[in-house]
């Protein structure tokens, strides 16, 4: 599926040379195979009115990667979000760049959602916790 979202739509030729760039040598009828195999499980979308067929994702990269994600979450962190984003953080490999980015995400998410206090009125900064 990456190989095909890279190239957008193609034939079974242009999957195959982007799995090549990516180090992965399949043979034609190998990828004609995987290929087919994802139509019939409707994740692939065949235009089988031109020759040679052609290939397309019939879901959007971003949503099949956030619908695995809730499933992992779901499955191994018992639905807790924020155990898998504390075991990422603990995680010794986080560069800095990463953290930061985290951070921004985290940030952009509070303005969004504010958090909201029992009361009901959204908890707004301090004067020190102001940028």
């Amino acid at each position: 599926m990456k190989a095909l979202w890279a190239v957008e739509h193609g034939t079974v030729a242009d999957v195959r040379a982007e799995l090549a760039r990516r180090g992965q040598e399949l043979a034609y009828t190998t990828v004609m195979t995987l290929l087919g195999r994802l139509a019939t499980k409707g994740a692939v979308v065949v235009d089988k009115d031109r020759e040679p067929f052609v290939y397309k994702a019939a879901h959007r990269r971003e949503n099949v990667l956030r619908d695995r994600l809730r499933d992992f979450v779901r499955e191994v962190f018992d639905g807790k979000a924020d155990s898998l984003v504390l075991n990422l953080i603990e995680n010794d490999n986080l560069s800095a760049d990463e953290l930061r980015a985290i951070e921004k995400k985290i940030a952009e998410a509070e303005k969004r959602n504010p958090i909201e206090h029992p009361i009901g009125n959204p908890i707004k900064p301090t004067r020190k916790e102001r940028p």
